[in-house]
């Protein structure tokens, strides 16, 4: 199961994600997803320089030793709402020095091929950390990520302008094998790599909206 929780600070907490609610619900909904035996749990925490990065250990802090998971993610330039640029990114490497100056950490091995968060694991075994550097070491040669949005279509990278509708080939009644070959055939013939190219040649272009596919 994952979280967002951009800080433990309610005014900062809110006034990224625009929301009506505060960290203290939040929180309690971890609680409760824990007490449900919804684990692992992953809280992710979108890191933008000038805003919550002074509260990167502080997340740290709190969770280590609870058995869930922090994933620190370097500010993307998701959708085009967001008002994106890179004075704005923490890199990675920067965040797991911040972190690894409290709370010494040890690099570990992917859980599994394409992972895209790097794990850290504090020396004193208490837990672990991940760091998803999407913009200063894109990883989209290893990505193993589809999306499907609320209305039935096929997305093959977050940064997608376009995807493929696969709710009209359902409601006309299209086969399962039908389906596979399709998802298939988009898949293998896929060559995003948005996060590689990003410069000045990917600014302005549309994009499809966080909200609209999910993280």
């Amino acid at each position: 199961m994952t979280v967002s929780l951009d800080s433990l600070n309610n005014d900062v907490f809110m006034a990224m994600n625009d929301v009506a609610f505060s960290v203290d619900d939040v929180l309690a909904g971890i609680d409760a997803a824990a007490t449900a035996g919804l684990a692992p749990i992953k809280i992710n925490m979108v890191v933008q320089k000038g805003v919550n990065d002074h509260t990167v250990v502080d997340m740290a802090r709190h969770f280590k030793g609870s058995g869930h998971i922090v994933r620190y993610i370097e500010y993307m330039d998701v959708g085009t709402t967001n008002q994106w640029c890179m004075d704005d990114v923490v890199p990675g490497k920067d965040i797991i020095a911040m972190i690894s100056e409290a709370f010494p950490l040890e690099p570990v091995d992917p859980n599994y091929p394409g992972e895209v968060a790097t794990r850290w694991q504090y020396a004193d075994g208490t837990g672990e950390i991940g760091v998803i550097t999407s913009v200063t070491q894109p990883f989209c040669a290893t990505c193993t990520r589809a999306r499907i949005s609320a209305e039935g279509s096929l997305y093959t990278c977050l940064f997608a302008s376009g995807g493929t509708d696969l709710r009209s080939m359902l409601r006309a009644g299209a086969s399962d094998d039908e389906l596979s070959a399709v998802i298939r055939s988009v898949w293998t013939a896929r060559d995003d790599r948005y996060s590689q190219l990003r410069s000045s040649r990917t600014a302005g272009l549309r994009k499809v909206e966080m909200s609209y596919i999910g993280g």
